[in-house]
């Protein structure tokens, strides 16, 4: 922690150093000015500024990404105010404002990629890691809103929502193969290729394969016995991702699609499988397609359409021991489709009106289990059905520098009995045209998903009767943007979770039972950033999360997996006359308490990154060293035998990685 102070303090001087060395430059075209006039997605799916958007919105660019090296999502996301990560060694898992509920797979989360929905229809899993769909050096922007979004994005914008908007052909503008390497034999090869052509079509084409032989030698305490291999997991952290996607835009119309396949050996014994075991791994492949059709039908009203296709197959093999080795498979397979309308107007003198009708068809939602040999049957659920969703929003200038933005959404899900109906309102205030006030409140909701009804594997049992989890938000934020670069935000939150799904725990297997509606979180805290950004490529951020999350269900006590505090500093450097750029990212994450009453220690992250596009035409190379200090921080393990034994998993020490990129005219 000492350490973390020291940097900060240092990091703060030397930035306001140097903006005083620099208050003369010309800042018109800096990228926090640029953002400032950016349509930003998220915030009201029609295109906002940040600045008028009913919602306390952060950004993340293609060049943050380049200057900081980010190797995921998730690294990205750790990046941003008010999250953080966890990873079980399997999956990567996404906190907000101190809430994150254990392997739910970012259901709560909703994640989206240029407006589309990529949570699949079967565990409304939202993946961050190696088995999302774009590679990073795809990615324009990233843009994140806390809170419930229902009046716009409906069931799974229960904490949050996180749009990945995509780069277009333009931005590469020919030809790009890249390669790198790093600890663990890890590697990655990436060929791409993107235009915009004469007669205006933009066009974006790439493909890459990712390794990792992973830590070869992986020791548990847990299961530290000579019949267990003293604890090590030998050649048991594997990792394969292969991808591919591509997008075309003429004129109104724009088709895009995607491909990912992941597959990864799981070397923590969950499920109670045999510990050791290399027959032990998931795989995850999921795929999308979607045309979209823009047309201005007047200066005054836009059409949006969008029709869509997407599908999602888990595998999952699990050995266990009952007299004799037995290997049980575990499966999933979602289809669904859809389309949507959106008609976006300023018609009436006043009003910025959005109107929207959404609908989803789940053509498959099947969940399969049975031992291979000799083949013992559990479980084999079928489900599909509607899912409608109508939502209106108008922002109303009642006076020249004060909005009130109200919204309202109608679901209905076939997995509940009764219609959802879910406001959102806001009021934004601009007395200057620095400064910015926000007054906001949502609720949403979320309905259980084909694995929290249905599944009952072994010893758990399904739960017809369970429904959905409810949520309100209430959020006031201030925002203050100088004429040089300078931005502050303070914002102050409070979430009221109840009704949420919980699985129930046997003392002896940990979470075994069915999925009830028993919990009941309450959130308060508070969001603080400063930002400042140069035209030389100099860049300072540093924010402070802090959050109280309370267990209302169990006597008000402290809920788990909620840090208290959670600071970032980020800064980045133009160095030898901008031949380079160094890129330094702190992040201090405070203790959580672990599904089994235990607590992971609080843990702090040095990252150093170095790019430079300077050694040779088209050339691009990037050496980045991360967990600097090589410390072993701890994440959240489960709940006991029938999820992940281990109370606190250990992650990799230092790790390092180059990374070279090619591009031709």
């Amino acid at each position: 922690m000492l350490r973390l102070i020291l940097i900060g303090i240092l990091l703060v001087l030397n930035s306001f150093v140097a903006a005083s060395n620099s208050s003369a430059e010309d800042l018109t075209d800096l990228s926090i000015e640029e953002l400032l006039n950016v349509e930003v997605i998220s915030a009201s799916r029609l295109g906002q500024k940040p600045n008028q958007a009913p919602s306390s919105l952060s950004v993340l660019t293609a060049s943050d990404i380049r200057t900081f090296g980010w190797r995921t999502l998730a690294e990205a996301l750790n990046a941003m105010r008010g999250l953080y990560t966890s990873n079980d060694r399997n999956y990567s898992y996404l906190g907000v404002r101190g809430i994150m509920h254990p392997n739910d797979y970012n259901s709560r989360v909703l994640i989206m990629i240029d407006g589309q929905r990529m949570n699949e229809n079967l565990y409304d899993g939202g993946y961050i890691g190696q088995e999302f769909m774009l590679d990073m050096e795809l990615v324009e922007r990233i843009e994140f809103i806390p809170g419930s979004g229902s009046s716009i994005y409906g069931a799974n914008a229960f904490f949050g929502l996180i749009n990945i908007v995509t780069k277009k052909g333009q931005a590469i503008n020919g030809a790009q193969i890249a390669g790198e390497y790093g600890t663990f034999d890890t590697y990655k090869g990436r060929a791409s290729y993107g235009k915009k052509f004469d007669n205006g079509t933009d066009v974006l084409f790439s493909a890459s394969h990712y390794g990792s032989a992973g830590d070869e030698n992986l020791y548990f305490k847990e299961f530290d016995d000579p019949a267990t291999n003293n604890g090590i997991a030998h050649d048991m952290d594997t990792e394969r991702a292969d991808r591919i996607f591509g997008r075309i835009q003429y004129e109104e119309f724009t088709l895009m699609g995607g491909f990912v396949d992941r597959y990864k050996r799981i070397p923590t014994a969950s499920f109670g499988t045999i510990f050791n075991d290399s027959e032990t791994y998931t795989n995850d492949r999921q795929f999308f397609g979607n045309l979209k059709y823009n047309k201005a039908l007047s200066a005054k009203t836009s059409l949006q359409l969008k029709g869509f296709y997407q599908g999602y197959d888990y595998t999952g093999r699990y050995p266990y021991f009952d007299e004799t080795r037995i290997v049980n498979h575990d499966e999933a397979s979602g289809r669904w489709w859809g389309g949507e309308a959106q008609v976006t107007s300023t018609v009436f003198d006043r009003h910025r009106l959005i109107l929207g009708l959404e609908y989803q068809y789940d053509q498959r939602q099947r969940l399969l289990n049975h031992d291979i040999n000799p083949y013992t049957f559990y479980l084999d659920s079928h489900s599909n059905g509607h899912r409608v969703e109508l939502y209106a929003q108008d922002d109303i200038q009642i006076l020249d520098d004060l909005i009130f933005s109200a919204g309202l959404r109608f679901d209905y899900h076939h997995m509940l009995k009764k219609l959802q109906l879910n406001p959102r309102v806001g009021l934004i205030w601009n007395p200057l045209d620095s400064t910015t006030f926000k007054l906001l409140y949502s609720s949403s909701f979320r309905a259980p998903n084909v694995w929290e009804r249905d599944y009952f594997s072994f010893v758990n049992t399904p739960n017809p009767d369970n429904y959905e989890e409810r949520i309100k938000s209430y959020e006031g934020v201030v925002e203050w943007q100088s004429t040089n670069g300078l931005k502050l935000t303070a914002d102050v939150f409070y979430n009221d979770m109840t009704k949420l799904l919980e699985q129930t725990i046997d003392p002896g297997l940990g979470a075994a039972g069915p999925f009830i509606n028993s919990g009941h979180l309450r959130a308060i805290g508070t969001d603080l950033e400063i930002e400042q950004r140069w035209n030389n490529g100099r860049m300072f951020k540093a924010s402070y999360t802090y959050s109280r999350v309370t267990n209302e269900a169990e006597n008000s006590n402290s809920a788990q997996a909620s840090p208290q505090n959670i600071f970032k500093l980020h800064y980045a450097e133009p160095l030898f006359n901008n031949f380079a750029k160094l890129g330094i990212e702190n992040v201090f994450v405070d203790q959580r308490l672990t599904p089994q009453n235990g607590s992971a220690d609080a843990y702090y992250q040095l990252n150093l990154n170095l790019t430079s596009d300077q050694i040779a035409p088209g050339l691009d190379v990037s050496v980045g060293a991360y967990n600097l200090f090589d410390s072993h921080y701890q994440m959240l393990g489960g709940t006991g035998p029938n999820d992940i034994t281990q109370n606190i998993l250990r992650m990799n020490g230092r790790e390092f990685r180059i990374k070279l990129q090619l591009t031709f005219d």
